[in-house]
């Protein structure tokens, strides 16, 4: 057993002898090597939702509803970081394939300017238009207040989240994994520490309830890009500060949004998913929104390994697209795809079998827990076929098709979840929402099961013939 870690953690690492295990390597055991750490990387970003969660629904259901209500406003930071590091993987991605090295090295500076720029127009957007979207969505002003608090507070901070997000995903692209993991436990914990500090009040620090959590984040991922930001300068990393590598490119900017701007627009589609369907919400009280808030961060929790698998795929693709080896892009994505619905049942048999006693880790409030059961129990049986529609965006993300990428995330969120769930509120009241919301995530999974399949054989049919000596 022992062995077989040291083989995935190898894995999971930038080479030192100069070989590349992406492109060289057994595609199985790669593909295993960089998701471990990739997967535990996922559930500690998760981790700090689900702390603040934890915490706050000790604290009262208004804080832990303030914090539902915030999320789809929120989240607009955690979907530009998203999105510009799945653009900044799927890149370097394919340029490491390529052997280009030093424009690795130049695409990071640009990388940084955007998100120089990103930051400034993030902060000013949040900070102004935040509070007007959660004013509109009628909750009781308690809520609405809290939820204001904690938004501000983060878009403050938003430049501390950005940072460290993007640039070890520049880090995942050069094929390491084990790094950004590193960054992320250091963050969460301390999060972990400091959350009940900040939120219940310590000493001479103060009760601050939601905004303590929002500070506690916020103060988090500041170390977290100290700490990113000192490992820039490791010259034995292909990502590193290199002074003379830098000219300006704009085919960087160029390959970079090529993926980053349709991801943003597909990551967007969460927050605004929840956003329509806690707007829906709002008419059954604050019960609902907060088992909506718990119930998705549960599932979310679930889901989180699939998602570092199919990030994991995304530079085995890309690395390997970039070389030409399309027989081992087509090996990474069958794998995948395999692995990852696996490990989505094995997960998911605890929640549907105790959606009570899941829900219950979040908050002790009896009703909250009575309304959000069937959601947890219901949503987590069609949970697997969320996984084939990232695979399938991630899929054309690895190869620069951002626009392709886009449509799997966009037609599930924005489009399929909440019309499932209006239909199934008119259809059934709020529990008829939540099995509209499983049905929209079958569908969905069918649609993309359909389109990867299709693009896949497409992909190697056209793949170029070995010439013949």
């Amino acid at each position: 057993m022992s062995a077989f870690m040291d083989r995935m953690r190898r894995a999971g690492q930038r080479p030192t002898d100069g070989s590349n295990p992406v492109l060289e390597g057994p595609v199985n055991r790669t593909l295993l090597g960089l998701s471990i750490p990739m997967i535990m990387a996922m559930f500690l970003v998760t981790a700090f939702g689900l702390v603040d969660m934890l915490y706050l629904g000790r604290y009262s259901r208004e804080a832990m509803a303030a914090v539902s209500l915030a999320f789809p406003v929120s989240y607009l930071i955690h979907s530009l970081a998203g999105a510009l590091g799945q653009g900044a993987t799927s890149f370097v991605s394919r340029l490491t394939g390529a052997g280009e090295d030093r424009r690795v090295r130049n695409l990071l500076w640009h990388v940084l300017i955007v998100l120089g720029a990103m930051t400034a127009l993030l902060m000013t957007a949040g900070l102004i238009g935040a509070p007007a979207l959660l004013r509109r969505m009628g909750a009781d002003p308690v809520v609405t207040d809290g939820a204001i608090l904690y938004t501000r507070i983060a878009y403050g901070a938003a430049a501390f989240g950005l940072f460290p997000m993007v640039v070890n995903s520049l880090f995942r692209g050069e094929g390491d994994t084990i790094f950004p993991f590193k960054v992320m436990a250091v963050a969460l914990g301390l999060n972990v520490v400091l959350d009940p500090v900040f939120i219940f009040g310590l000493g001479p620090i103060p009760e601050m309830g939601v905004a303590g959590a929002a500070v506690t984040t916020a103060a988090s991922f500041l170390v977290a890009s100290l700490v990113v930001l000192k490992e820039l300068g490791n010259k034995s990393r292909k990502v590193h500060f290199e002074r003379a590598a830098w000219s300006w490119d704009p085919s960087l900017l160029t390959g970079l949004a090529a993926v980053s701007a349709p991801a943003f627009v597909a990551n967007l589609s969460m927050p605004v998913s929840a956003y329509l369907i806690t707007d829906m919400l709002t008419s059954y009280g604050t019960d609902a929104i907060a088992a909506f808030g718990a119930g998705t961060r549960l599932l979310s929790f679930v889901f989180l390994p699939t998602l570092g698998i199919s990030m994991s795929m995304m530079i085995i693709v890309g690395q390997n697209h970039g070389a030409g080896r399309r027989d081992r892009v087509r090996e990474a994505t069958l794998l995948t795809l395999r692995h990852a619905l696996t490990l989505m049942a094995f997960l998911s048999i605890p929640v549907i079998l105790f959606p009570r006693w899941a829900l219950g880790l979040f908050t002790d409030e009896a009703s909250v827990i009575a309304a959000g059961v069937p959601l947890v129990r219901w949503v987590t049986v069609a949970r697997p076929m969320l996984s084939i529609v990232n695979i399938t965006a991630f899929w054309f993300h690895a190869q620069g098709k951002g626009l392709m990428g886009m449509l799997p995330n966009f037609t599930m969120r924005v489009l399929l979840e909440p019309l499932g769930v209006w239909l199934g509120l008119r259809a059934g009241a709020l529990v008829g929402g939540w099995y509209g919301m499983a049905l929209a995530d079958i569908v969905g999974g069918v649609l993309c099961t359909a389109l990867l399949v299709w693009r896949l054989r497409s992909y190697m049919a056209d793949a170029p013939v070995p010439a013949t000596r």
